[in-house]
């Protein structure tokens, strides 16, 4: 009876060693940076967004995707605006973000004017956009998990040359 309980006490002394050990993850943030005009055709378009993503850890880290839902505010409703859905979807692509760095990830995204349209159609004519981005960041590394992220704000809009 004594081995079990001699057996126990290690074994959560063990389990305590290394939940104190595990790295701490902060969340990254993420905000869009600009977004890039790819094309525009009968039934909509192409946008590339560009997302900084930032790590505050004393490590890097390393992500399989991300997930996004982005909103945009529509500046032809007055006052406040109402928020109109442009995209949401799943960037499959690995990214790596070195300890206390960023990086900048481009993200195609293709959209319909259902919905968006007018909204659409005023930021063009502006040059601006007011947004709302969220999602997660699918880590690999150091421990698998996601991570949510929202940020909001206003860029420019450049135009495809």
């Amino acid at each position: 009876m004594r081995r079990m309980a001699v057996a126990a006490t290690v074994a959560v002394l063990v389990g305590m060693l290394l939940t104190a050990c595990a790295p701490r993850v902060s969340r990254p943030d993420v905000h869009l940076v600009g977004v890039r005009l790819g094309g525009l055709g009968l039934r909509g378009g192409l946008v590339y967004v560009q997302l900084s993503v930032v790590n505050p850890n004393d490590f890097p880290l390393e992500a399989t995707g991300l997930t996004y839902n982005l909103e945009l505010r529509d500046p032809t409703t007055g006052g406040d605006g109402e928020w109109v859905d442009l995209a949401e979807g799943r960037f499959g692509e690995s990214v790596r973000v070195g300890a206390r760095d960023s990086s900048i990830v481009e993200i195609p995204v293709e959209f319909t004017y259902t919905g968006a349209g007018a909204a659409l159609r005023s930021i063009l004519d502006r040059g601006t956009l007011s947004y709302r981005v969220s999602g997660a960041v699918a880590l690999s590394r150091p421990l698998r998990t996601e991570v949510p992220y929202r940020h909001s704000g206003t860029v420019a809009v450049l135009r495809a040359q």
